[in-house]
């Protein structure tokens, strides 16, 4: 782990490039045993192809001896390795402070630039150590002129033109046109499970058929209603010239109902401004989204047009029965394109760069072989805003003579069309599969060359028959590539390329067959034995010709065949065999999460070999772990890290089937869980990169990023989704001192405060989605909604401290305070709060709001409503993380540990001992009807590292520059331990209980300090302690050491 921004630090040498005799001063005559190590670039190991010109250079330290601690740094920087003694690009002098990391200052970086890297450090004792090995990072292609390459796709993908519906009539003259619709179009689904029906337009155009010019172009619009979101539908977007909604505007929508037939019209008109001639209108349809059986929606199918010259009298134009929509405009040809380019290499080649980057999946290769272990590319974002590019290192998989690139695109999010009889979550599309690259080779004497896409590279239809995001993926392995034609050059897309800055989705594991049943007749279920997110891999031989199909799901069916109620359904894989030998395939362009894989078409029985789980999850370092002597709490800690690795994908998903959205919430509510057992200060960075994108103009954060579709309601806007545009960017810096993603995003954060303050009333929201699959209902929305306003309002005032805006930090604490008095004045009763659920007392409790006459009063009320329930919470996700804070905090850790061990539903253990190998969405999830794999409720995994084990940071901490060792001894836990790889090194915590004997070890890394605190249960003895503990004295039943960096252990007496 490393951390994230620049520290403040007195500067003594910065961007000055020093002479021979400033490069490398004289090391003093002992050398310190501190040793810099774990070098990154914006937070990555040797990074290729970034677009960060000043990036932020970070190391941490091995082990040391005690109290060791830097107190200045050196960094040098330059274009190869050798020339590091005399660095031609930076060298930092010598820095005073602890800081860990610094922004790269030296001279400006272009494109393709290789820089090589290295820090030593000074001790507390002012010795310097030995230079670091040299890292790397190289930079990408900055600027929109170094891309010589072309966007280029197959011709039967080539995007279709738009159909409008074309009424015509007797031509007349008039200044207003008016449609008026009695019956709406097809429906669709809109979320899940429902289906709704609007009057939805993507243009409309008015034209006179003898010129052909439309006079209604960028013309006024007023609707009787419309659901406007700003910039993407709103009534003047049908006038505006684009005729698809493939892209924002999308056009003009009206308000959902229930039934195509309406009791009251809907209208939307026109002024031409002043009187023209026109015979005839022409409706072009919604274009990005289509029924679940492959048609148009929401295409009006009774309708009127009408005429006016004063706007208040109209005449009938034309009255329209039975209007049949026009054809989608998203059909999918009969296979996925591939793309191939053939050129030689006739020289010795030095290094060769591939830069990459499609509409949909990617899947390229050199000479047969893979660019790289990255899977699912590139990371899918908000097509239209930005597309990502990634950066190969090539350079082994080129030979002398002939060499052969080649890359299929698959659909993925970017084009999600209609799959009548098969699962999607949405319909949308940003456009048909297409391709960019550009390989670059150095030869070793100097010279360049660039095999970049065009119109000479040759495509084809491949052997994948079909490419569903949500629904799978056919491949015929009889299908080999034979009709190559020329590639088609495709307009390129709007969005901005960006270069990578976060790691890929690669393998992270394998699944083999625990159980293989046979349900039916030709019909065999294999058992994987845990639910994961990934790829089934099928190996199997047989005639050519042959189909076999493998359907994932979560859950059987009481026949013992596989049930996709939970995930989805329909959805299944199929490969059809080439009948050459044995043969092994997994999807390339989707994934599934599944435990269970159902085999349909196997030529023969299959074993253990038939059918492997391949997991996937971004590539981000392990960075903690936690074990203790209960297996119950150790089943609940795998079964948590197994859902966040499931959804950690491009975006931190919900589910890694049935939506593969980016919810908020989870992101928010769940980042200690997260980050204490995965770094995730580049992943993080990326995700608050496509939140903000998201943003809309009137400050909303929606509650999915990247918004593949625009929800309503609650499900669009909740606060407690909506404030992670505050929130993560305040973990991240309190996590890994990312301070520069604080100033970066800060105006994205004010405008969407300014927005919540928009909607209050007297200090209070009363909307959203309230505490979110509770069992108890009565929660008030007013208390969930003001919790996560006043959240977002206190996280920013925190963070304009930090930056300096001193100003605004006084405005937004006295706007705190002032929601916390309206709070209590609206559900204080005293000894608890609105209906006195548990979720009122806790989420009041963890806003720090409740008068101190009355916490000790709301405190015992939460833990008499928990104990009543037998140790059962009734919380939903919401208040859940607020429910351990408090507890813990008022040293009622036993508590949370007789929560933790219950079996009964609600409770995790309930997951556990029925069988559950992945958190599931609700409480009783192993025995419910929802998803088994998600990660919402994992709140208590952050109880077990630092609670439990007790492995933290103290409250003013920054990156973990001090850390709390504080266990709970509870319950039946023997022993507990936990790890962290913080931004500075390896730390560590455990204890073990042996009769009356308490032993505590700790690991501080060097740079770091500890604050100690060891349970005395009552006791007055002080426990044995290295001499160089620094005692500080009894505190809340705990003797208090502080430490500095090594190892340390306490020994005592307990009851």
């Amino acid at each position: 782990m490393q951390a994230g921004g620049v520290a403040a630090a007195a500067v003594t040498a910065t961007g000055v490039l020093p002479s021979a005799a400033s490069a490398a001063p004289a090391a003093p005559a002992r050398a310190t045993t501190l040793t810099p190590t774990g070098l990154q670039a914006v937070h990555l190991r040797s990074p290729l192809g970034i677009d960060a010109t000043n990036p932020t250079l970070s190391w941490r330290f091995a082990a040391g001896p005690r109290n060791a601690a830097q107190t200045a740094y050196q960094v040098r920087a330059a274009s190869t390795d050798a020339r590091l003694h005399r660095p031609d690009l930076w060298d930092s002098g010598k820095v005073a402070g602890g800081a860990v990391s610094a922004a790269y200052a030296g001279r400006g970086l272009g494109s393709r630039q290789r820089v090589a890297w290295q820090v030593r450090v000074w001790d507390e004792r002012g010795r310097a150590s030995a230079w670091s090995e040299p890292a790397h990072f190289e930079t990408g292609l900055l600027a929109a002129s170094d891309w010589t390459a072309q966007w280029i796709g197959h011709p039967a993908w080539s995007d279709a033109k738009p159909t409008p519906a074309t009424v015509t009539f007797t031509a007349r003259t008039a200044r207003y046109v008016r449609l008026n619709v009695t019956r709406l179009g097809l429906p669709i689904k809109e979320g899940w499970p429902y289906k709704v029906s609007r009057l939805q337009l993507a243009e409309v155009q008015v034209q006179d058929g003898a010129s052909g010019t439309d006079v209604a172009l960028h013309a006024p619009v007023t609707a009787s209603e419309s659901y406007t979101v700003g910039g993407q539908w709103e009534p003047k977007a049908i006038t505006d010239g684009s005729l698809t909604s493939d892209a924002a505007p999308f056009g003009y929508t009206s308000m959902q109902y229930e039934h195509q037939d309406l009791t009251t019209p809907i209208w939307v008109q026109i002024d031409l401004g002043e009187e023209r001639r026109f015979d005839r209108v022409l409706l072009y349809p919604r274009t990005d989204v289509m029924t679940d059986d492959g048609k148009t929606a929401n295409f009006p199918e009774d309708f009127t047009v009408q005429t006016s010259s004063d706007g208040k009298t109209f005449d009938i134009a034309a009255t329209v029965k039975g209007q049949q929509a026009p054809p989608p405009l998203h059909a999918q040809p009969e296979a996925l394109p591939v793309f191939k380019k053939e050129f030689g290499v006739g020289k010795r080649v030095r290094s060769a760069r591939l830069y990459a980057t499609a509409l949909g999946v990617l899947d390229v290769t050199v000479n047969g072989r893979p660019v790289s272990d990255a899977v699912l590319e590139p990371p899918y974002t908000a097509y239209k805003q930005r597309i990502v590019y990634s950066t190969y290192d090539v350079t082994r998989l080129l030979r002398k003579g002939g060499n052969t690139i080649q890359a299929e695109v698959g659909n993925g999010m970017a084009n999600v069309p209609a799959t009548p009889g098969r699962y999607q979550k949405l319909s949308r599309s940003d456009g048909k599969p297409a391709f960019l690259g550009q390989l670059e080779i150095t030869y070793t004497d100097g010279s360049r060359e660039v095999v970049a896409s065009d119109a000479s590279w040759k495509t084809a239809l491949g052997a994948t028959t079909f490419s569903g995001w949500y629904g799978g993926e056919d491949f015929d392995a009889r299908r080999v590539p034979s009709d190559w034609t020329a590639a088609v050059r495709r307009d390129a897309p709007t969005a901005r390329l960006t270069a990578r800055m976060a790691p890929p989705i690669e393998r992270a594991g394998t699944f083999h067959a625990k159980k293989i049943t046979q349900p039916k007749d030709g019909v065999h279920v294999v058992d994987l034995g845990t639910n994961f997110a990934g790829w089934a891999e099928l190996r199997v031989s047989g005639p050519a010709g042959t189909k076999v199909t493998m359907r994932p799901g979560e859950l059987l069916n009481a026949d013992g065949t596989v049930s996709q109620g939970t995930t989805g359904s329909p959805i299944w894989d199929s490969y059809t065999l080439s009948g050459k030998g044995t043969e092994t395939w997994h999807p390339r362009f989707c994934y599934h999460g599944f435990r269970y894989v159902q085999l349909e078409g196997l030529p023969s029985a299959p074993d253990e070999r038939t059918v492997t789980g391949i997991a996937l999850r971004a590539a981000n370092d392990t960075a903690g772990s936690f074990t203790n002597s209960n297996g119950l709490l150790n089943d609940i800690h795998r079964i948590i890290d197994r859902a966040v690795q499931s959804n950690m994908y491009s975006v931190l998903t919900d589910c890694p089937h049935r939506e593969k959205l980016g919810w908020l919430e989870q992101a928010n509510l769940v980042f200690p869980a997260v980050a204490r057992n995965y770094d995730v200060t580049a992943y993080y960075g990326e995700l608050v990169r496509d939140i903000a994108a998201a943003q809309t103009s009137d400050g909303l954060v929606p509650d999915i990023a990247p918004e593949y579709t625009v929800f309503s309601g609650g499900f669009r806007d909740d606060p407690n989704w909506g404030n992670v545009i505050v929130f993560a960017p305040w973990q991240m810096y309190r996590a890994y001192g990312d301070e520069a993603t604080l100033r970066a995003y800060y105006p994205n954060m004010v405008r969407y405060v300014d927005y919540l303050s928009s909607k209050a009333k007297g200090n209070l929201l009363d909307y959203g989605l309230g505490d979110w699959i509770t069992f108890d209902n009565s929660t008030p929305l007013g208390v969930t909604a003001t919790f996560g306003y006043h959240r977002a309002v206190t996280a920013l005032a925190s963070i304009a401290k930090v930056i300096g805006k001193d100003d605004d930090a006084a405005k937004y604490t006295k706007l705190a305070g002032d929601i916390g008095d309206a709070f209590n004045g609206k559900y204080a009763t005293g000894d608890t709060y609105g209906s006195g659920s548990q979720a009122c007392d806790a989420l009041a409790l963890d806003m720090g709001i409740v008068p101190a006459a009355s916490k000790d009063k709301v405190l015992a009320h939460l833990v008499q409503s928990i104990t009543a329930k037998g140790y059962h919470l009734t919380v939903g996700e919401i208040a859940l993380p607020s429910v351990f804070r408090v507890l813990s905090a008022a040293g009622r850790d036993d508590v949370i540990h007789a929560v933790a061990t219950q079996t009964g539903n609600p409770s995790y253990g309930y997951q556990v001992v029925h069988g559950a190998t992945s958190l599931t969405e609700n409480w009783d999830g192993p025995t419910s009807g929802n998803s088994q794999n998600h990660f919402m409720l994992g709140a208590i995994d952050e109880w077990f590292h630092a609670g439990l084990a007790g492995l933290s940071q103290t409250d003013d901490s920054i990156g973990y520059a001090s850390l709390l060792v504080r266990p709970a001894v509870v319950g039946d836990v023997t022993r507990a331990a936990a790890t962290y790889e913080t931004p500075r090194g390896h730390a560590a915590a455990s204890w073990r209980r042996t009769g009356k004997t308490l032993r505590l070890d700790a690991t501080v890394p060097p740079n770091t300090t500890a604050r100690v605190e060891f349970p005395l249960f009552g006791g007055k003895t002080r426990p044995a302690a290295p001499k160089d503990a620094e005692w500080v004295g009894i505190e809340n039943d705990r003797a208090v050491f502080q430490v500095g960096s090594g190892d340390w252990t306490f020994e005592g007496a307990i009851k």
